[in-house]
C-alpha cells in the first residue's frame, strides 16, 4: 500500500496529508513530517532531519525502528567542544554536543540507535546477550547492560553471537544523543550538510 500511495502522489503531483501512527509509513512516504503528542506539535522536518536531529526524547524514541536505546548517565565535565558523561559502570565518553543549561553532576539520558551500536571491539558498554533475532540480512541483539537496561544492537546477518554470550558494544560519539531530564535534546555539533536543520514547536 505504501508503494501505491507513493506512486499516486507522484502521478498527481498534488499535496497530500497522511495521518499515521506508524513511523515506517511516515519515514517512507513523507517529504515533511509533523510529529504530534497530546495535540501538541513536537517537531516538524524532513524524515532524515527528525532521524538525525530529534529535538526531544519523544521524537527520538518515535522515529527509528527498532527504537533508540536510552541509558542514564551523569555529566562529568563540560567544554566548548562537548560534554563528557559517565556511564553507570564508571566509564567516560565525550559527546560533541552543546553544554547549554548543563551542569557538572547533573543527570542526562544517552541515546544511541541500534544501527549505531556495533558488537565487538573495545567499548564502555558490555553485557549479556539475552535474545538474538536473526532476520536474514541483519541480526538484532538484545543485550542486558547493568544496572538493568536492555539495549538493542544491530549486527550482520551472519553474526556469530549467541544467547548468553558476553559482548561489548561500541558507538561513534558523533552518532550519540543527549537529553535533559525534561526530555529536551542537547544540540549536536555534528551537522550533515545534506540534512536540513530541525524545527521545533514554538
Amino acid at each position: 500500500m505504501r508503494i501505491e500511495l507513493a506512486r499516486l502522489h507522484d502521478q498527481l503531483g498534488a499535496t497530500m496529508i497522511y495521518v499515521t501512527h506508524d513511523q515506517v509509513e511516515a519515514m517512507t512516504l513523507a517529504d515533511k513530517i509533523v510529529v504530534l503528542k497530546d495535540g501538541r506539535i513536537e517537531q516538524v522536518g524532513s524524515p532524515l532531519s527528525l532521524y538525525h536531529y530529534p529535538v526531544n526524547r519523544f521524537v527520538a524514541g518515535f522515529i527509528g525502528s527498532p527504537k533508540m536505546n536510552f541509558l542514564d548517565v551523569t555529566v562529568d565535565s563540560v567544554a566548548e567542544f562537548g560534554v563528557t558523561i559517565v556511564l553507570s559502570n564508571g566509564e567516560r565518553c565525550l559527546v560533541p554536543a552543546s553544554a547549554d543549561n548543563v551542569e557538572i553532576g547533573s543527570k542526562l539520558a544517552l541515546g544511541i540507535r541500534p544501527e549505531h551500536l556495533e558488537p565487538g571491539g573495545l567499548s564502555a558498554i558490555t553485557g549479556e546477550v539475552m535474545v538474538v533475532e536473526r532476520l536474514g540480512g541483519q541480526t538484532y541483539l538484545y543485550v542486558q547492560v547493568p544496572p538493568g537496561n536492555l539495549v538493542i544492537a544491530e549486527d550482520g546477518g551472519t553474526s556469530s553471537i549467541h544467547v548468553h554470550d558476553t559482548t561489548s558494544l561500541s558507538s561513534d560519539p558523533l552518532n550519540c544523543h543527549l537529553f535533559r531530564p525534561d526530555g529536551s535534546a542537547l544540540t549536536r555539533y555534528f551537522r550533515d550538510p545534506l540534512v536540513a536543520a530541525p524545527s521545533a514547536a514554538a
